[in-house]
């Protein structure tokens, strides 16, 4: 781990943080229904894009295929799959129809911007590895535990409903094995967790 392997990762995650730029200027500014399509236009780009990668169709689709160049890992490369954009994307749009907007927000935001601190500050700081999950560090999941908690205030929560929010998304990025899973699995537990602290109150 070191400043090489931090580069290619701040390389990757560059794209990969572009959705939690966009979620509040979309879903609180445009509202629900634009930003629901606009989440639903990308979720239908990779998905032909997976089934392009896969040999299903015959066409290079804009925009999907030219983010899996730029950002796809060897293994994605070597198997000729992208299958996680199709994950964040689905996950993405069902968050923003079903949950209240701060949220879905929250909820992309913790996604996009959490889950790039913690894969940037792992490989740039390394150090003790977590309990949780030898394959990740301690000081990858603190800074997605921080970054994650301003992206949720950012969108609207308290401080507390921030960091427990955060505190969800952050475990199940720690315990999840494969980088795919994470796709699915972070948005997931910070919707739900949000969706929670928006019904409570918190």
């Amino acid at each position: 781990m070191g400043w090489r392997e931090a580069l290619r990762e701040v390389r990757r995650k560059s794209i990969h943080m572009i959705p939690g730029f966009f979620a509040i200027p979309f879903i609180y500014w445009l509202g629900r229904g634009v930003a629901a399509a606009v989440s639903a236009l990308f979720f239908t780009l990779y998905a032909l894009n997976e089934l392009s990668l896969r040999g299903v169709i015959r066409v290079r689709v804009p925009i999907a295929y030219h983010t899996y160049m730029f950002m796809a890992r060897r293994w994605e490369l070597e198997n000729k799959t992208f299958i996680g954009t199709v994950y964040f994307w689905g996950v993405a749009t069902l968050a923003i129809i079903l949950l209240p907007p701060t949220a879905s927000a929250a909820a992309i935001m913790v996604s996009s911007f959490g889950d790039a601190a913690a894969a940037i500050i792992g490989k740039l700081v390394g150090g003790p590895l977590n309990p949780i999950n030898p394959r990740k560090t301690l000081a990858g999941s603190a800074a997605m535990l921080l970054v994650s908690t301003l992206s949720c205030m950012v969108a609207g929560y308290d401080a507390a409903a921030s960091l427990v929010i955060a505190l969800a998304a952050t475990l199940v990025e720690a315990a999840t094995r494969r980088s795919l899973d994470d796709e699915y699995s972070v948005p997931i537990a910070a919707a739900i967790t949000a969706a929670a602290a928006s019904a409570l109150r918190l």
